[in-house]
């Protein structure tokens, strides 16, 4: 790190790494688009030790973009099994019944990047039906069983990615046979202030309109 010490005044430079993308190219190669940034950081010397203390500024001096290019391989189960087994930080993808996968950086976070599409599992106000851990029977799933264990044991996932032995691992289910669209319910304000008062009158059996429940909330407050 080079530094520069002024009377009072202690300049030092500092780099930072900031994923801005990462890009999926079909089953070919996955790109990390990171932004390495270098600051000099102004810090007050301590009149006492002379050393740097309190940070007085921080200006950038330098931006470079620095793509990282990681080719996708085809792979198959067993292989991939090896690859959990002997901790090597990992990406594959599955699509039309393939496994192409890439070994990466073990810091990399991929739950922020719609590499594909949405998360189909819990994608907001359509969440499948079966994101539970009751039996296939019972209308549950595997893969919500086993804790999101192993993409290639589920042959009814037709397109996702996973990440393994990283400090981010995340499984990203994109179509699946077995997804049930389950739709959340949607309410009027007069049904919301139905069923909230539904829920008073469960707790306090003597209130029977908004103004006794009111009242109620109230007391119990200055208790």
């Amino acid at each position: 790190m080079n530094t520069t010490t002024t009377p009072g005044f202690h300049t030092s430079k500092k780099t930072t790494h900031t994923i801005k993308d990462i890009v999926l190219k079909g089953v070919d190669s996955l790109t990390i688009v990171t932004v390495c940034t270098t600051y000099n950081v102004v810090k007050q010397l301590n009149p006492k030790t002379n050393k740097p203390s309190k940070v007085i500024r921080q200006e950038m001096v330098a931006e470079t973009i620095e793509p990282l290019v990681l080719n996708l391989v085809e792979i198959t189960p067993e292989q991939l099994d090896e690859k959990r087994k002997n901790g090597t930080p990992s990406f594959v993808l599955k699509t039309n019944g393939n496994f192409y996968y890439s070994e990466i950086p073990d810091k990399i976070n991929l739950m922020s990047f719609n590499l594909l599409g949405h998360h189909q599992c819990a994608v907001v106000n359509k969440e499948c039906s079966r994101l539970n851990a009751a039996s296939d029977e019972n209308g549950g799933c595997a893969r919500i069983r086993d804790q999101y264990e192993r993409i290639e044991k589920y042959p009814w996932i037709t397109t996702g990615y996973q990440t393994f032995n990283t400090k981010h691992d995340c499984f990203f289910v994109i179509d699946c046979e077995h997804y049930i669209h389950n739709p959340r319910p949607t309410f009027t304000m007069k049904e919301i202030n139905r069923l909230k008062l539904g829920l008073a009158q469960h707790m306090w059996d003597d209130v029977e309109t908004s103004e006794d429940v009111r009242r109620r909330v109230e007391e119990n407050e200055k208790k």
